[in-house]
């Protein structure tokens, strides 16, 4: 009996120490963290780090966390944000996020609310730390300021993409969004509804270096993108996206985007409204509906993305988005 007391001690302290060791472990890794950004030029500040959760979790709250990059109009902070991850698997963290939170982007600053906002993010255990896989699900999400807009729902996902090299899957599911009021103001009466009730994306990107911790010396850029669904559900308008793109020497997109859209009028009205086609080319864009998808049938069109820009058919439709 004595001999299994003295096991049951050594185990404990045992434990208890190995408790201690990687609680200080992650308490040194956040500091350095933000001591390595600020030597890059970075605000990185926060109000303090706390580590719990003995003797089964590691749980880092970061209060105040306020980071913001060199270049680029960027900010983030929040009241707090914590990392939660258990004592004998701290490859895989959880990160639970206030629920107001601040970010200046160069367009303005945003605040955001949320009922719920979560991450995941599982790491490959070993001396790289990759990526393995990520989660992001979010309820109730409110942002204000440079942008109105609000979220039911929104989930993001992350996997290795089977069998390629420094390649991912990314699916992305947003339900339930009310667009800025703006936006619903300058469509014809009862063009849309008030609410779109999906927007989904499947797509896989191929990177030039993984995701792992030399990525701040690597910096793994986009490569080349699949896209098998980006897709929108709004009132009439179903529309359908897949295609291959590739950046340019300029970063910005090339490629080719097979559209197939049903609600092709409502989509016009959508287009005119935010500007991605100019009010005076309307009357052409109407002819060309009327002819490719006549009594509203479905509208199958190429999109090519090609100087910067892209084309459907002769017709320029916006410039091309920017991967790197």
């Amino acid at each position: 009996m004595r001999g299994l007391l003295w096991v049951a001690v050594l185990a404990l302290l045992g434990w208890s120490g190995w408790w201690w060791f990687a609680a200080d472990t992650a308490d040194k890794a956040a500091r350095g963290w933000f001591a390595a950004r600020q030597a890059e030029g970075w605000q990185a500040s926060h109000g303090g780090i706390a580590v719990q959760g003995f003797p089964s979790r590691i749980d880092l709250t970061l209060d105040h966390p306020d980071i913001a990059p060199p270049h680029g109009g960027w900010r983030w902070q929040a009241p707090f944000v914590q990392v939660l991850s258990l004592s004998y698997k701290p490859w895989h963290l959880i990160a639970a996020f206030a629920n107001d939170q601040r970010l200046d982007t160069p367009a303005g600053p945003l605040q955001l609310a949320s009922d719920k906002l979560q991450a995941s993010l599982v790491l490959v255990p070993g001396p790289d730390l990759a990526l393995d896989r990520f989660q992001l699900a979010g309820d109730g999400l409110r942002l204000t300021g440079a942008a109105d807009l609000a979220i039911t729902h929104l989930s993001a996902a992350t996997r290795p993409a089977v069998g390629l090299a420094l390649a991912h899957d990314l699916g992305i599911e947003a339900q339930g969004i009310t667009p800025p009021a703006a936006l619903l103001a300058s469509l014809p009466a009862s063009a849309l509804p008030a609410q779109i009730p999906l927007v989904r994306l499947d797509a896989t990107l191929s990177l030039s270096a993984p995701l792992d911790r030399h990525a701040g010396q690597t910096r793994p850029q986009l490569q080349r993108l699949t896209l098998r669904e980006a897709r929108l559900d709004w009132g009439e308008i179903r529309a359908h996206v897949s295609g291959e793109l590739t950046p340019d020497a300029a970063g910005l997109a090339q490629g080719r985007l097979d559209l197939r859209l049903e609600g092709a009028a409502k989509a016009l009205d959508l287009a005119v409204a935010t500007g991605l086609i100019a009010p005076e080319a309307r009357a052409n864009w109407q002819a060309a509906i009327a002819a490719l998808a006549p009594a509203g049938q479905t509208l199958t069109l190429p999109v090519q993305l090609s100087g910067g820009r892209m084309l459907v058919g002769p017709f320029a439709i916006g410039p091309a988005p920017r991967l790197r």
